[in-house]
């Protein structure tokens, strides 16, 4: 069964915009990702939220997954058991879908980032290419699973998530919106 059916309604729903483009989206603005969190619920999206200021270390990180997502006592709580318990323990419904909402994931980023050599990728990296994995694993089986970043940080990025890039929401895409100037600086 396909995620969506081939009604043109079905490109204006938040959901596809979200999954067309990789299935991860940032946020600056809390009232727009609570916008959007209304929104999937009001859909019959699952919506777990995480507070990645409390990730004080990868141990308490896989701890709040193991709660939150209810995964089972044998989760090794390391990144392969993470990748593994997404895709063989959560369950995603087929109406709805599930959205996975990390709030402050800058502070996780900057908190962890000073100890890797240049070439290094980030934990938080490495975190957001298993969820955009598991986005295109449950589409595959027509499941809609999301995660949405929020950042107080306007010029955080993340690039090459299992190929594709967790993009700027719709309405903060353009570096206007979010208090850049037009070559993505802070203004002053």
């Amino acid at each position: 069964m396909a995620a969506f059916d081939e009604q043109e309604e079905s490109r204006k729903r938040l959901d596809w915009e979200i999954l067309r483009d990789g299935g991860i989206n940032l946020y600056l603005r809390r009232e727009y990702l609570d916008e959007d969190i209304d929104w999937l619920r009001k859909q019959h999206y699952q919506v777990f939220l995480f507070d990645c200021t409390k990730w004080t270390s990868s141990e308490v990180m896989h701890a709040d997954f193991a709660r939150t997502l209810s995964f089972p006592s044998y989760y090794g709580r390391n990144l392969d058991a993470l990748h593994d318990c997404l895709e063989d323990d959560l369950f995603v419904p087929d109406i709805g879908g599930v959205a996975l909402v990390l709030n402050r994931i800058d502070t996780y980023v900057k908190a962890h980032a000073a100890t890797l050599k240049p070439i290094e990728r980030t934990e938080a990296e490495i975190i957001l290419d298993i969820f955009a994995r598991a986005t295109r694993y449950f589409l595959l089986t027509g499941r809609r699973f999301l995660t949405l970043l929020q950042s107080d940080d306007p010029q955080i990025r993340f690039d090459k998530l299992a190929c594709v890039i967790a993009d700027w929401n719709r309405r903060e895409r353009l570096y206007k919106n979010r208090g850049l100037d037009s070559w993505g600086k802070l203004r002053a």
